[in-house]
């Protein structure tokens, strides 16, 4: 693979991630990418190749908590979040030139596992970060035109994958080689600020066979904290909702404090066995509901205590009370989203805390 030999072929195009590279040449360029983004080098892949006498720089990174301790802006944090444990890649196709169209196409890429055949993703596998990503528009390099043009987009390889075992991501004939895990000392990683979560022991619980009857109450013309810790014999103490509007969609969101006398409750027997191994533990379980359909990810999430906030990086963070929770971009017209935020170990649940989605927040106490 031909040697990358300027800083503007290695770059990642977009504003959400801000790199800034010195004059130090180093021998091979995942080291150089790594010490200016600050990401561990067994997560990083970097193909280059010639089209029509243009160098293309193509580079992957692997999303895994990891990825969050690394220089990368709270923007692209957001973007990536939903992809932690689903064996996705970043993919950023860059060159120096400022160009609106490339000729460079995502589904020209292969994937191949130590042992066995090689094979493309479909379409589906594809998620854009810049518009026109799949059809190779490129945009303007935020940083200015001498930085070049490129784009961004996630390959979500779910269980076609073993990311324990090596594994190479081919385009054009070059390979991007990882062996996630390997070598992680190689690279200068900055530490995990202290205003992310840490991560918790997982706890995985049956997915809710029955939803209907809380459901029916979140449609209520009268959907209100007072109204649903009546409706469902809560203490009001531990009940908020929010009622949130964006581009004409309405989101209804009902939030449980999960303590001790939600076990006398009328949330139901079946949902209380789900929550027991919570209870107590300073947890808030949410539901998320719309009448139209509205857009919810819940790793928009974070908790504020003292003036901190704590983001989320680490799907143990979350139990999903619905499926596939940790992976919902939209919740359809009718439809619930549910699951359990566990508290960052470093928020003292005895004092008081907020729940913030996005920029609207419930307090309690």
């Amino acid at each position: 693979m031909t040697q990358i030999t300027g800083a503007r072929r290695i770059l990642i195009v977009s504003s959400l991630l801000v790199l800034l590279f010195s004059g130090t040449t180093l021998a091979d360029p995942r080291d150089r990418f790594a010490q200016e983004t600050g990401l561990d080098l067994d997560l990083i892949g970097l193909v280059q190749v010639e089209i029509d006498d243009v160098e293309l720089t193509v580079v992957f990174v692997f999303i895994n908590e990891r990825t969050f301790a690394s220089r990368i802006s709270a923007e692209l944090r957001n973007r990536l979040l939903p992809y932690v444990g689903r064996n996705a890649f970043y993919v950023n196709p860059s060159i120096e030139q400022v160009v609106s169209q490339f000729d460079f196409s995502p589904f020209e890429i292969s994937v191949r596992q130590t042992g066995e055949a090689s094979f493309i993703p479909d379409s589906s596998a594809w998620v854009e970060i810049t518009q026109g990503f799949t059809t190779g528009w490129f945009e303007v390099n935020p940083s200015g035109p001498d930085q070049g043009s490129g784009s961004e987009g996630i390959l979500v390889l779910e269980d076609s994958v073993d990311p324990t075992r090596p594994l190479d991501l081919v385009y054009r004939g070059q390979e991007a080689h990882f062996e996630i895990g390997a070598g992680i000392a190689a690279s200068s990683s900055t530490p995990i600020p202290p205003a992310a979560t840490t991560s918790h022991d997982p706890i995985d619980v049956a997915p809710l066979e029955e939803t209907g009857s809380l459901q029916d109450i979140l449609m209520r013309d009268d959907f209100s904290a007072a109204s649903m810790a009546a409706l469902l014999d809560l203490d009001p103490a531990l009940v908020r909702v929010m009622i949130l509007t964006s581009r004409g969609e309405e989101l209804r969101l009902f939030f449980v404090l999960l303590e001790e006398s939600i076990r006398e409750s009328a949330l139901g027997p079946e949902l209380i066995a789900s929550l027991d191994p919570l209870i107590g533990t300073g947890a808030v379980m949410v539901w998320a509901f719309s009448i139209e359909g509205a857009a919810f990810s819940p790793w928009t999430f974070y908790i504020k205590q003292g003036g901190t906030n704590y983001v989320f990086f680490s799907s143990a963070s979350f139990v999903e009370l619905t499926g596939g929770f940790l992976r919902v971009e939209r919740v359809n017209a009718g439809e619930v989203a549910a699951g359990v935020i566990r508290l960052p170990k470093s928020v003292d649940g005895s004092l008081p805390f907020s729940v913030y989605f996005g920029t609207s927040g419930v307090d309690y106490p």
